[in-house]
């Protein structure tokens, strides 16, 4: 009898087991460790291109500091609060205070011939068109590159413009509608291929590509601050002789999370993989 029932018991608690091993996560949320849900393979953000990873602002020290050069950058009235992940660089919704944050670009941005940026931003609607991340030219209006919310949007609707210069010469990437654009969080991500191709995404899906025949490596000229919140031209004083600082301008009221550049333009995979894993935090 003694037997019998050792035998039973040994079978429920191997069914208990097998049961606990092959039940599924059917959810949205997967914890650390586990196989994500994209392509490539990636558990972490970090896995994404490190090799090309030329700047890396995570404002998680409380400070404007690129993660690659261990460089502080200038913060002008901002303030950190939660973030997409950890901390996150938080403008003023006082546009008067006129609150923005600059970097210096390393050798490494400057030199790039190709190029990703992609940021977080979490933001009440703009009062003028307001930069988001930019990389400044000291002699021209625009800068090298101009990522910002243009004018007219409404309270659900942003406006997501990019402005790329070439040797002084600006190339308009439109404007992109982003459905729920404010007040929630939103991964906007830009490439350059080195072939031409300029591509803007939003939370990781292709929105735009405009194409210039015959253009090959990018061409930066008269490089200035990498500016969060605000476009080049509206830091005190502006940081460029091509405008002494524009009225329909403004500087963001919300938040700038995670801001990578790399020196080249990552695939589709990659830029969704970044997505999803910055949202959960990876």
């Amino acid at each position: 009898m003694n037997t019998i029932k050792t035998a039973f018991a040994g079978l429920l608690v191997g069914a208990v087991l097998l049961s606990a091993c092959t039940k599924s996560n059917d959810d949205d949320d997967f914890p650390a460790g586990d196989v994500p849900p994209t392509a490539g393979g990636y558990t972490a953000s970090s896995q994404i291109s490190p090799a090309n990873l030329v700047a890396f602002y995570n404002f998680n020290g409380d400070s404007v500091q690129d993660s690659i050069t261990k460089v502080n950058g200038t913060n002008a009235g901002m303030t950190f609060t939660t973030g997409i992940k950890g901390k996150a660089l938080t403008g003023n919704p006082d546009a008067t205070k006129k609150a923005y944050a600059t970097a210096s670009a390393s050798a490494a941005v400057q030199a790039m011939t190709q190029y990703t940026l992609s940021c977080w931003v979490n933001t009440p609607q703009n009062v003028g068109a307001t930069g988001i991340v930019g990389l400044g030219d000291t002699k021209n209006f625009w800068g090298n590159i101009n990522i910002f919310f243009e004018n007219g949007g409404t309270t659900t609707l942003a406006r997501f413009k990019t402005i790329y210069g070439d040797n002084g010469v600006t190339r308009d990437n439109n404007i992109q509608d982003v459905a729920n654009g404010f007040n929630n969080w939103v991964q906007y991500l830009i490439t350059y291929d080195g072939a031409g191709n300029f591509k803007s995404y939003v939370n990781g899906t292709l929105v735009r590509t405009n194409t210039v025949s015959g253009m090959t490596a990018i061409r930066f000229t008269n490089v200035g601050p990498i500016v969060f919140g605000a476009l080049h031209f509206k830091t005190v004083p502006s940081s460029t002789t091509g405008s002494p600082g524009e009225d329909w301008a403004g500087y963001i009221p919300g938040k700038i999370d995670e801001v990578r550049i790399y020196n080249k333009a990552l695939t589709s995979t990659e830029v969704s993989a970044l997505s999803i894993l910055e949202r959960q935090g990876r």
